[in-house]
């Protein structure tokens, strides 16, 4: 933050516009961060899917509005259930169709079917086991029945017979449970969107296309192509609808007075609707059914794909990018706005976020992504919000110290306004004054007053002239900061007997230090050595100048008493004063023991002067705002 701030006081960008590019800075690069954490999330992910039951209800609530428009369901005229229901199971006494009694009634059901020449007939039994010939004649005679593949594919024992994949279509019945159950996905071989391999069988479609893909040749139309996505990471979706498709039991459609012309040209779905148990961790349902069948959810991926309402899944590279970019923006608005519109701004672009991704479920069959964006916009308004705080908190510091170094200016103008009066007006009087009474004491000739008089005078007018450099150090622009440094040591040495030593770096040059920073750094060496001379009791005391690349060192040692750092009252006004001053010209110093005496103390203040011009600018800048 603060090498910004520099480099904005060195291009000459006005306070506030910088504070508001730091903002924008630092909220676009948090927003940009945040999302790239939460883009390859899990359990994000797994919260998504979640939100699908919800997307389902919204788009069939609207869809039920008189002022919706309500696309043709063409599905709903092409598919026919023929259901094993309970009834069917007793009437037939046929629990499962793995024994040749009950797969020759199944034959018997699909010659019923196929004398109204149906589309396709789609068995989704379980066939494993024996094999019927009559069954198997069926499949052979018609070519258009599509047998539901169970179990694992690398399985003999888990397959039908031969006989019967040798005759009908198959297609691999995998129906892609989230959690609680629901099943959202269609199960086709769509390529990974890291490793590009697909995830299903490549021998064996899904039940889905390989139900769809013969369907040409009825219906003229190209349905197996609908399942192609426009992206290689693209997953497709069932476009659930409350729809209730024809459905009859199998023990009536074998009753001799049941018409089959009801199945002409049409998808009819052979399969189990059997009660499940209670609580079946393997009950499959869909949004608006809680206890679903298989064979109506594949009859609900059938018609989605039918009706050319398939959704797809957001392609995973524009995801991420989409992502990013709400990141940014969000981070970007809530580090910039106050607290109010930052509020209301979050609001609406999570309202709007939402009804975006409802819109592009229902009219565009696009599944735009919620949550991650919803934790990204969350997220993203607590970071900014500290980003605004911590960037305000920042720059009303600025300005506090550039107020302080204003004031510390101006009593340095006042300082040098009154002892520039006192030396041209009261000096002179003093002096006048003086040789007044050394005309008195040639007229009054022994007389011990004028001769007093003249002592206290002189004694005044060296105590003013002391005052005077105390307000104003005028050695410093006579004599230079080090000589004027090394003057002080001599002052302490000649007035208080005290040993001084003074040494400095020959590499210190005058343009160093800023003469802002040289008048702080004398009046910090000058109270460091009032210091020793009133409370350190020490006969030697040290100043040692050094430049270490681009900061300068300067140490003011004693071996007097000391003074335990720990100890420092922080109400001490000296000290304040100290500290006070090195906060104004960016230098830090610390109290410590000297390593060469066995007491005292060793004052240390480290200042850079690589950077003072740099420092002089903000400064500057700070005093505009």
């Amino acid at each position: 933050m603060k090498r910004l701030n520099e480099l904005f006081a060195l291009a000459n960008v006005e306070a506030r516009h910088g504070l508001l590019f730091s903002r924008l800075f630092f909220g676009v690069f948090v927003g940009a961060l945040i999302s790239l954490l939460y883009s390859d999330s899990p359990i994000l992910e797994t919260m998504e899917l979640g939100m699908l039951n919800w997307r389902y209800k919204i788009a069939d609530l609207t869809s039920r509005q008189p002022w919706f428009p309500h696309p043709a369901n063409e599905a709903r005229a092409k598919i026919v259930i023929v259901a094993f229901d309970n009834d069917s199971q007793f009437e037939l006494g046929c629990a499962r169709f793995n024994d040749p009694l009950a797969q020759a009634r199944l034959a018997e059901l699909i010659g019923r079917i196929e004398e109204a020449r149906p589309a396709t007939v789609v068995i989704d039994l379980d066939l494993r086991g024996a094999a019927n010939h009559a069954l198997s004649d069926v499949m052979s005679y018609h070519r258009n029945v599509v047998l539901s593949l169970f179990g694992s594919l690398e399985g003999s024992t888990d397959l039908p017979s031969a006989e019967f994949i040798q005759h009908a279509a198959t297609g691999y019945r995998e129906l892609i449970k989230e959690p609680g159950g629901m099943v959202v996905r269609l199960p086709d071989q769509v390529p990974e969107p890291h490793t590009g391999e697909p995830t299903g069988t490549e021998q064996v479609p899904s039940l889905t296309r390989a139900i769809l893909l013969p369907l040409r040749a009825s219906y003229g139309v190209d349905y197996g192509a609908r399942l192609s996505p426009a992206y290689p990471d693209q997953y497709a979706y069932i476009n659930y609808h409350r729809v209730d498709y024809p459905s009859y039991p199998m023990w009536k459609v074998l009753e001799a007075d049941f018409n089959p012309e009801l199945f002409k040209d049409k998808i009819v779905l052979v399969g189990s609707t059997l009660t499940t148990r209670i609580k079946d961790p393997q009950q499959a349902r869909s949004p608006f059914r809680a206890k679903s069948s298989e064979i109506e959810i594949e009859a609900d991926a059938i018609a989605s794909v039918i009706n050319n309402d398939l959704i797809w899944s957001f392609p995973h590279t524009y995801s991420k990018q989409f992502l990013l970019i709400v990141g940014a923006l969000i981070g970007a608005m809530a580090s910039a706005l106050p607290l109010g519109r930052r509020t209301l701004a979050t609001l609406l672009s999570g309202i709007i976020l939402l009804i975006l991704a409802q819109y592009s479920f229902q009219a565009l069959h696009i599944l735009l992504p919620v949550v991650a964006p919803m934790v990204v916009i969350i997220t993203g308004y607590i970071l900014g919000t500290v980003i605004y705080l911590d960037t305000g908190l920042r720059q009303r510091n600025r300005e506090l110290a550039a107020a302080r170094e204003m004031m510390q200016v101006r009593a340095e103008e006042e300082r040098k306004r009154i002892a520039e009066d006192l030396h041209d007006e009261t000096l002179p009087a003093l002096s006048s004054i003086a040789r007044m009474v050394d005309d008195m004491t040639s007229e009054y000739g022994d007389s011990p007053a004028p001769r007093r008089m003249r002592e206290r005078l002189d004694t005044t007018i060296q105590e003013m002239r002391r005052v005077i450099n105390d307000l104003h150090p005028s050695v410093l622009e006579t004599m230079g900061f080090v000589p004027a440094l090394e003057n002080l040591v001599h002052i302490l040495e000649r007035e208080f007997r005290i040993s001084c030593k003074f040494s400095a770096d020959p590499e210190i040059q005058e343009d160093d230090v800023p003469d802002f920073a040289k008048l702080q750094v004398y009046r910090i060496v000058q109270e460091c050595l009032n210091n020793i001379r009133k409370h350190s009791q020490a006969d030697i005391a040290e100043i040692a100048l050094s430049k270490e690349k681009d900061s300068l060192r300067i140490s003011v040692l004693d071996n007097g008493k000391g003074i335990d750092p720990k100890a420092i009252r922080p109400d001490s006004h000296g000290l304040l004063n100290i500290r006070h001053r090195a906060a104004l010209i960016g230098a830090s110093v610390e109290w410590l023991k000297p390593g060469n005496y066995r007491n005292g103390t060793e004052f240390v203040l480290i200042m850079h002067t690589g950077v003072s011009r740099e420092t002089e600018a903000v400064k500057g800048l700070d005093k505009k705002v």
